[in-house]
């Protein structure tokens, strides 16, 4: 016979169990090993966690620890075509794109946000008019965003509030964007990679020059800035002879990197450590991700295809 007291003692348990399960299942689910990335659009260094890096894509948001340990965070299915990360440190995100076919969500989603590392995200701005595929956020004020969008009235669009609200800069800004970064120190400077080399402004986006006259041509499909040295900054051309280049002087000379993909793939994000000196990632249209601790002189392949390599 069951006594009294292990009758208690099950039904309390199983109380704080059920008290508890909506915390800890929400962690649970919101975190999930992979095997696989699938295409990644964005990359981000984490601030804080120098060993994480954040990993935007079509499968949605992917966390990758000390390049082993790989968890899909948040919703999956959420197709993210722009991601940043406030250099802030406090775990704040930004992304836009599509949503997941199981969202009651508008098409496209417009800007996102989150403030958990990405566990949760909640609508910020233009749902439903906005599909931004390139974003950058400023280090020196992280209330300072620049975006390209594809959806609606497309083009260069410019946020001063963190991402609540948006101003087009219709014809003002270069007419193909395939990626955006962020000056350290300057938040009115900002690159853009474009279909016709690698421009810069100096005005928030209002005017645009070339960079370097030996990138006037072909198309410039990534690029990334230091997040504190302005002198450093990364970039990928698709013309021969180009391929991965590194600018040690605030982008008036490049040196080649030795890395150049040929007419069959191309870099389409990058992002640098801003405490390690050297280490820079990689992720290609045809879903390659590698790791580099030369700047790209070298490079460790995490994954193949999309699908996350063994490492020995």
């Amino acid at each position: 016979m069951r006594s009294p007291g292990r009758a208690l003692a099950a039904l309390l348990g199983g109380l704080i169990l059920l008290a508890l399960a909506p915390r800890f299942g929400a962690r649970l689910l919101s975190e999930r090993p992979v095997t696989e990335i699938g295409h990644a659009h964005a990359l981000a260094v984490d601030p804080v966690h120098r060993d994480v890096l954040w990993i935007g894509g079509h499968n949605g948001l992917v966390r990758v620890t000390a390049g082993r340990v790989w968890r899909q965070i948040g919703r999956q299915g959420y197709d993210m075509m722009g991601f940043v990360m406030s250099p802030a440190g406090r775990g704040t995100m930004l992304t836009s794109g599509h949503p997941g076919p199981r969202d009651r969500k508008p098409e496209p989603l417009g800007v996102e946000i989150s403030r958990n590392r990405g566990r949760t995200w909640r609508p910020l701005a233009l749902a439903g008019k906005a599909d931004f595929h390139a974003m950058a956020v400023s280090t020196a004020n992280p209330q300072v965003l620049y975006a390209w969008n594809v959806f609606g009235r497309e083009g260069l669009y410019r946020s001063r509030d963190g991402g609540r609200s948006w101003t087009s800069l219709g014809d003002r800004g270069p007419q193909r964007i395939f990626a955006l970064a962020a000056h350290p120190e300057r938040p009115e400077v900002v690159l853009a990679g474009t279909a016709g080399g690698l421009l810069i402004s100096e005005d928030a986006g209002e005017t645009w020059a070339t960079l370097a006259s030996s990138l006037r041509k072909g198309s410039i499909t990534a690029v990334a800035t230091h997040p504190r040295d302005p002198r450093i900054i990364y970039a990928y051309g698709m013309e021969r002879g180009v391929g991965l280049i590194r600018s040690q002087d605030g982008g008036r000379t490049w040196t080649s990197q030795g890395f150049f993909l040929g007419e069959r793939d191309a870099v389409e994000a990058l992002a640098i450590d801003g405490e390690a000196a050297g280490i820079v990632y990689l992720a290609t249209f045809n879903g390659d991700l590698y790791r580099s601790a030369d700047g790209g002189k070298s490079r460790e392949q995490w994954t193949s295809r999309g699908k996350i390599l063994e490492r020995r």
